[in-house]
């Protein structure tokens, strides 16, 4: 068997000696880094030795003082005493570390800080004061107001309120302000004096084409300024629908008043409302505007042409002045609209009772029906439907309140059941075709709000709504080219003119606007 080297050896193996020799020598280190720390906590956890006891013994009086250890005693060759066991050493007291002592540091010398500047306190600020606040304000005139009283009512202060009023009367002459004139304010509050606020400017502005403008100055006093804005026509377009009475569906859809007036009677020649029109069926009015620079209406528009969009056809008039002529509303041919008589002498709804024989509704037999009744609200206006003369005028017993005109020598109209009659309708006065003679009503024999219209020829009652009326006049010569090219032009804007709604001007912007109302 070969012998191997034992592992001790360390001559014939120079890795592995080296290897044992670091092990031998890391275990002796931790040998004495463990003794080294009991040892500290040995001593660190105990308690301190108690000094040694006197012997009791020994301090007795009358005994004898004991010898050194070993040394026989008095009492020794009597009796052997017990030895007492050995009294271990006392322990030794913590070490105290004490740090080594560090020199204070010099001082700082003055010219070692050239160059430095310590940085100054901050000086103590008072905050700053609330800032003013402007806002603006609108104020309408009552009755018995005066610009004056008006802003001392909002704590305007005399002095400045004075100054105001005298500076817009100069401007004003002798003309005043109309109650419910809207007077606009620019104000300003000042920290000082929060419940006394400021006027910076006040203006009003009694006519779109005129304003008046009071404005504060830097020296605290108030100059007068009157702006007059440039006024120029303007062309514009309303689209509606019928949705109830005609005036009414042309209100809702913006179309002014007496615009809407001239063009239901300009239709009222060619369209019979009470067949025709329907619910539901639009129309379009092309209107003259009146604007300032600024944007402004000065006056809400003239009609210049309309068309109503029927069933089965389009009624279109146009206004157009002839030479030497008055001016009127045609067709799209040049026909003029206006006929001898009316076909219907009211905006109504519907014909309730048509012209024949009927059963009366409250006698209870039958009888002639010698005209026709329309419904319609009580108060709707009644028109004349022709030129002529008041024949009579006033209550005609079952007939209630009742007009009769005389158109010719053998054509009459008569209108019944009015509520009331027509201001400056009597016996003789002469009236105009489109002339209110009286109001719808229900008096006499009537079952509700109605007009009874009859028509008569040479005397005998006739149904009007099968009479055919002539024309007055057709565009002829030289009016008819001139007609025709103001025709396409007006049918052109009826379809691209902007619209009415699109251009009204938008209001300044404010930081606050508010409309006050006061108590009286």
């Amino acid at each position: 068997m070969t012998d191997s080297p034992s592992p001790s050896d360390p001559s014939k193996s120079p890795g592995k000696l080296a290897s044992w020799a670091f092990r031998r020598v890391l275990l002796a280190l931790g040998a004495v880094a463990l003794a080294a720390g009991g040892y500290a906590l040995f001593h660190r956890g105990a308690p301190p030795s108690p000094a040694p006891k006197a012997d009791p013994v020994a301090n007795t009086p009358g005994l004898p003082a004991a010898g050194p250890p070993g040394a026989p005693g008095p009492a020794q060759s009597q009796a052997q005493v017990p030895a007492r066991a050995p009294v271990p050493p006392p322990a030794l007291p913590p070490a105290t570390i004490v740090p080594p002592a560090v020199e204070p540091a010099p001082p700082f010398k003055a010219e070692e800080l050239s160059g430095f500047r310590l940085k100054p306190p901050e000086p103590q600020t008072e905050p700053d004061p609330p800032a003013s606040e402007r806002y603006e304000l609108t104020l309408r005139l009552e009755r018995g107001d005066t610009v004056e009283k008006m802003l001392a009512d909002i704590d305007v202060p005399e002095a400045e309120r004075r100054q105001i009023a005298q500076k817009l009367q100069g401007l004003l002459g002798k003309k005043r302000l109309a109650i419910g004139e809207a007077i606009q304010l620019s104000m300003q509050t000042l920290p000082e004096r929060p419940d006394a606020p400021r006027v910076l400017s006040l203006s009003v502005r009694p006519q779109p084409e005129r304003e008046y403008i009071i404005t504060r100055q830097d020296d605290a006093s108030y100059d007068a300024e009157e702006k007059v804005y440039k006024v120029s026509p303007r062309v514009v377009r309303i689209e509606g629908e019928r949705k109830g009475p005609l005036m009414q569906s042309g209100a809702k859809a913006g179309v002014p008043a007496a615009a809407m007036t001239e063009f239901v009677r300009a239709l009222a020649f060619d369209i019979d409302f009470q067949r025709e029109i329907k619910e539901g069926q639009r129309f379009t009015v092309l209107l003259e505007q009146r604007v300032t620079s600024d944007g402004h209406v000065t006056h809400p528009g003239r009609l210049l042409a309309g068309e109503w969009r029927l069933l089965k056809r389009t009624v279109t008039v146009i206004r157009f002045r002839p030479q030497g002529g008055a001016e009127g509303f045609f067709n799209r041919q040049g026909e003029s609209v206006v006929r001898s008589f009316l076909r219907t002498p009211m905006d109504t709804s519907r014909v309730t009772s048509r012209f024949g024989m009927r059963e009366h509704p409250i006698l209870g037999f039958s009888a002639m029906h010698a005209g026709v009744d329309f419904a319609a609200a009580s108060g709707t206006p009644i028109l004349a439907a022709g030129n002529g003369k008041v024949v009579m005028a006033g209550p005609n017993g079952g007939y209630g309140n009742y007009v009769k005109l005389q158109h010719t020598h053998d054509v009459a109209t008569a209108y019944a059941h009015m509520s009331r009659i027509g201001p400056g309708i009597k016996p003789g006065a002469m009236v105009r075709q489109g002339q209110v003679i009286g109001f719808v009503g229900s008096t006499g024999l009537s079952t509700g709000p109605h007009l009874h219209y009859e028509f008569l020829r040479g005397g005998k009652h006739v149904n009007p709504l099968t009479q055919k009326f002539a024309m007055r006049a057709m565009v002829a010569g030289k009016d008819a080219g001139r007609f025709q090219a103001l025709a396409r032009q007006y049918v052109n804007q009826m379809k691209h003119a902007p619209m009415a709604a699109d251009l009204k001007p938008k209001p300044k912007p404010t930081t606050s606007a508010q409309i006050v109302k006061r108590d009286e």
